[in-house]
């Protein structure tokens, strides 16, 4: 039974796009256990891609195998987790995009301070990356106690991020059977993914410092089963659920007030549009 703050507070995704691909899907969710190494009973996962949709509105595709998830399309129940990870996955593009432009800033530092020779400067600042501004407390929004990130970043490259939610997100305190803050962030021209673990997954087959294949075939179902049986990384994956997704191979669903959960979740107070 959801309890009364849980329905107070996240905002339930709808139907968007009912079409899917049992055979698309499927494939997705044995590809993504394979990457991951572990069965079912070992770690539960749910990734997800979408797009902007109106002002406040995202909508999203998903492949979960999530003890306790509710599909959106399948249950009279409410999906809890889909909803928070949803809300979740827009707030966190935009502060995961951010720190990308310091990664690229490291980059060419590192580079200018070697060919000057002074490894001694880059020596100092490599001891403080991974790095993640944050503005002083006097500039938060009205109400901001603390942000839902920081986050602590646990390797990352061009394309793709894995981090963790500092344990202060108190997100337990809205869904009770999160238990793990673990997430990956992936981008590639110009789309986005994200996964969500119950565990610290292995990693050796991410794709890390590698670079990801191009789905450039016909996007038909055969193709899309045939691209994702044959990919070797979670980045070819990712790929493949974003492809799934532009052309409607999956459920797609809407949550078409973020805002409102994302408020709430930092303590931020309402604010008027209309205002400024």
């Amino acid at each position: 039974m959801v309890k009364k703050s849980e329905k107070a507070i996240l905002v339930y995704p709808k139907i968007h796009s009912t079409f899917n691909s049992d055979a698309v899907e499927t494939a997705l969710v044995n590809k993504a256990k394979e990457i991951l190494g572990m069965d079912e009973s070992e770690i539960n996962f749910i990734f997800l891609s979408g797009n902007f949709f109106d002002t406040r509105g995202w909508a999203y595709s998903a492949i979960r195998s999530w003890r306790g998830a509710i599909k959106p399309s399948s249950s009279k129940k409410r999906p809890i987790l889909d909803a928070t990870f949803a809300c979740l996955s827009v707030y966190l593009s935009s502060l995961i995009s951010f720190q990308a432009d310091f990664a690229f800033a490291y980059d060419e530092i590192q580079e200018i301070l070697v060919e000057k020779g002074r490894d001694d400067l880059w020596a100092i600042i490599e001891e403080k990356i991974p790095f993640v501004s944050l503005p002083p407390a006097e500039m938060f929004p009205p109400g901001l106690k603390s942000p839902i990130a920081p986050y602590y970043t646990l390797k990352q490259d061009e394309e793709l991020f894995l981090g963790e939610l500092y344990s202060t997100v108190f997100l337990s305190n809205f869904v009770k059977n999160m238990k793990s803050r673990y997430y990956v962030y992936f981008s590639y021209m110009g789309y986005s993914a994200f996964g969500y673990f119950s565990s610290l997954p292995k990693t050796n087959k991410f794709g890390f410092d590698t670079t990801p294949r191009e789905f450039d075939m016909d996007p038909t179902e055969e193709n899309f089963v045939k691209f994702i049986e044959s990919s070797t990384t979670l980045k070819d994956l990712m790929i493949a659920l974003i492809e799934a997704h532009n052309n409607t191979f999956l459920e797609q669903f809407l949550v078409g007030d973020y805002e409102t959960f994302l408020n709430q979740l930092l303590e931020i107070e309402e604010i008027d549009e209309g205002e400024g």
